[in-house]
């Protein structure tokens, strides 16, 4: 969940107007009110956009841990996966099938999704 108070501290201390930031994710003016006021969340590609524009994470802006330093490129790659984890109900499916595998397995199943990725 989107804390808009850590969002505000952010937002205040490096000077960054509300205006800026809704301009940067193509929104209206009344973008930032609305998250204030709880009328809407930032869906999660607009929530990496202003965790790049703070110099954040978004973990640090959903709450998901305190720490505000903006997250490095392995971070971040994992910040990808755990989105599209969270987004997509059938990539949590194939992590889940995919947690007790083997290392064989895993390759086995790759060469499987990369044939069926060949003929489309």
């Amino acid at each position: 969940m989107f804390l808009y108070n850590r969002f505000e501290a952010l937002r205040v201390a490096r000077g960054i107007t509300k205006t800026f930031i809704a301009q940067s994710l193509g929104r209206s003016p009344t973008l930032c009110q609305d998250w204030k006021q709880q009328k809407s969340q930032p869906s999660d590609a607009q929530l990496r956009e202003v965790a790049r524009i703070l110099g954040t994470s978004s973990a640090y802006l959903r709450g998901e841990t305190d720490d505000p330093a903006p997250l490095g490129a392995r971070d971040a790659e994992m910040e990808e996966l755990l989105t599209t984890l969270r987004e997509r109900e059938d990539m949590r499916m194939l992590f889940k099938l995919a947690q007790d595998a083997s290392p064989e397995d895993v390759r086995q199943a790759v060469k499987i999704i990369e044939a069926l990725r060949r003929h489309d």
